[in-house]
């Protein structure tokens, strides 16, 4: 699979460009980003034609996907280009800035019939495997109360687009809360149905909230907690998954991150009779281990095979509108 890459600075030059160079069933043929010296720095590194203009890269080169990790409110418009030309799209996350944008965005794609999926690449975390399996396998009883906690230290920087609203739709929702969204219900294979949310720029001087609280009920009527800030400093910080049931817990700590770290405490322990001196002892968990792979290599590699296959499949890019459809509620409600 040939790749142009579109916004090759940040995370892609970071993350998402190694990943794609590492299978060896993809060919990374050009990059493209609006600043110049980005452009040049990253071609000249991975010894690729460089462009100013998505739409010069793509008349002057051939390729099959396009990898888009530019500020969200340019999400549309980019990847309305590159389906002009013919070509799948993987998109970091959010969809877009808004639901409205979202949904004709993937709802194009699938009338062209190209792929298209969004970097949500904390679901092929082996430990989040093995959560989602845990609860599949009756391994917690009925899942009853969910909590996440996912910061990220980001004081004021000048020029910072995730920090200006125009450019990125929001702060600590729009770029950690929707991590947990999509998550939480990756896991649970539920969805979330009622929301609220307190949210505010406590700490910095820019425009988006540095921190938020987001609390939220499921269909399947799990209770959840979501912590997301801006301003915790990264050592303070466990960046942790928690799910209680009625037959004992799932406890991941350090593993909402960008690497495949962490461990995840299981306790199998039901309960019969009730307790009336609740007295507290602690069961002996079973501990997992983060396998150390590359979840950006998951997925890209998840996005080729899909392609490869001729079976196109859009659920996991309908389940990102979703998220936005949410993360709008939140907004919109405050």
């Amino acid at each position: 699979m040939k790749w142009c890459v579109i916004g090759a600075g940040g995370i892609a030059d970071r993350r998402t460009i190694p990943a794609i160079i590492k299978d060896e069933k993809n060919t990374l043929v050009a990059v493209m980003d609006k600043n110049g010296d980005v452009a040049k720095a990253t071609g000249e590194k991975y010894g690729v034609a460089y462009f100013n203009d998505e739409e010069e890269m793509l008349k002057a080169v051939s390729c099959d996907a396009v990898y888009i990790a530019t500020p969200v409110m340019c999400h549309y418009e980019q990847s309305m280009i590159a389906l002009k030309y013919g070509k799948h799209v993987f998109l970091e996350k959010p969809v877009c800035a808004n639901a409205i944008d979202s949904r004709k965005l993937v709802d194009a794609f699938k009338k062209a019939n190209k792929q298209i999926n969004i970097g949500y690449m904390m679901k092929f975390h082996n430990l989040h495997v093995k959560a989602k399996e845990l609860i599949k396998n009756d391994e917690i009883g009925e899942v009853n109360t969910v909590r996440l906690q996912f910061t990220c230290w980001y004081p004021d920087i000048k020029g910072a687009w995730r920090q200006i609203k125009a450019l990125g739709g929001g702060g600590a929702i729009m770029d950690l809360g929707v991590h947990c969204i999509e998550l939480i219900e990756y896991i649970l294979d539920d969805e979330i149905e009622s929301v609220k949310s307190f949210y505010s720029t406590k700490t910095f001087s820019y425009e988006v909230e540095d921190g938020a609280i987001i609390i939220f009920r499921t269909k399947g009527g799990v209770l959840g907690h979501i912590d997301v800030n801006f301003n915790i400093p990264d050592d303070a910080s466990e960046s942790k998954l928690e799910l209680y049931g009625t037959k004992g817990y799932i406890q991941c700590n350090g593993t909402l991150a960008q690497e495949e770290v962490g461990k995840l405490s299981h306790l199998y322990a039901p309960q019969g009779d009730y307790s009336a001196a609740q007295n507290r002892t602690s069961g002996i968990a079973t501990i997992y281990e983060g396998e150390k792979g590359n979840l950006y290599e998951k997925q890209i590699k998840s996005f080729r095979e899909t392609v490869e296959s001729g079976v196109l499949d859009y659920y996991y890019a309908d389940r990102a509108v979703q998220v936005q459809e949410i993360v709008d509620r939140i907004y919109n409600e405050n």
